[in-house]
């Protein structure tokens, strides 16, 4: 009797170990960026990144440019990091910074920002949230447009599940700032009709194609501008469009994070009387919260 339960229980000694090592073998030949794609939520624990405009002189203190709305969204209790990226070599104190120029061309700095997300986020089944300002917005877009479109040097996939843009020339900026932009690459992809904004289509890009999370957008802008129009600022359908008409300049839309503004916002494809409504960085604190921002 005693053998017998010693045979016994060296047979289930020695399935126990077959089992273990079947899963170690499994878990070692896993491929890399194999973990699963989250689910969407209304959740203040997400990364967001802020992604800066263009610079007149090619650099950015990162931390000074969102300094507002980060503290915004600490005093708001979101828990998630508060992240910036940056894309011009002279930047300072940015989260993630690469390296180029006002030469350099958005499409190419949208595939910076595409890998950069994949590597750190998408391939380890992390999702993440996106406020742009400006030029970032078309940053963002094309990097999304073109990861779609499985574009050459762009990764297979982005788990981008929000984004908001604050003031960005989706329709190109106006004719004054243009001259005063000049002749540099992203100045000219920035143009309206230019072949880079024709090249990103009629809407955001959102897409569950390929293994991509569906992106919701929310684009933002403001009557008082001076840099983007009331509707290049919303141009190119979004999910969520705002607009603004209480006096808020192109920089302000970052750093105007209390009280109530005259405003409107489009439902479906119908427009809401204007209205007071809360302010722009507090507008894109409860667009990346919500699946539809309010």
């Amino acid at each position: 009797m005693q053998r017998t339960q010693q045979r016994t229980q060296r047979r289930f000694t020695l399935l126990l170990a077959a089992a273990l090592s079947a899963v170690l073998t499994m878990l070692a030949v896993a491929p890399a960026g194999a973990a699963g794609k989250p689910s969407r939520s209304n959740s203040a624990n997400t990364r967001v990144i802020f992604v800066h405009g263009h610079a007149p002189f090619g650099k950015h203190d990162c931390t000074k440019t969102f300094k507002d709305a980060r503290k915004h969204f600490t005093n708001k209790k979101w828990k998630g990091n508060l992240l910036t990226f940056g894309y011009y070599t002279n930047n300072k104190k940015c989260s993630a910074n690469v390296t180029g120029s006002r030469e350099t061309p958005i499409k190419d700095v949208a595939k910076k920002f595409a890998n950069y997300v994949s590597k750190n986020y998408t391939k380890k089944g992390i999702k993440v949230d996106v406020v742009a300002h400006s030029m970032g917005g078309l940053v963002v877009r094309a990097a999304l447009h073109y990861t779609h479109q499985r574009a050459k040097g762009f990764p297979e996939k982005l788990y981008i599940e929000d984004v908001v843009t604050l003031g960005t020339p989706h329709a190109g900026i106006t004719k004054s700032r243009a001259t005063l932009c000049g002749k540099a690459r992203q100045c000219t992809d920035m143009k309206p009709g230019s072949a880079f904004l024709k090249a990103l289509g009629s809407r955001m890009p959102s897409s569950t194609k390929y293994g991509n999370m569906s992106t919701d957008w929310t684009t933002v802008s403001s009557y008082d501008d001076g840099t983007v129009t009331e509707s290049s600022g919303i141009a190119g359908t979004a999910n969520h469009e705002v607009q603004y008409k209480a006096g808020i300049n192109h920089g302000q839309l970052i750093t105007k994070t209390t009280g109530s503004y005259n405003g409107r916002i489009k439902y479906s494809t119908k427009w809401t009387k204007f209205h007071k409504r809360v302010s722009p960085v507090e507008q894109a604190r409860l667009a990346v919260y919500w699946h539809a921002t309010t």
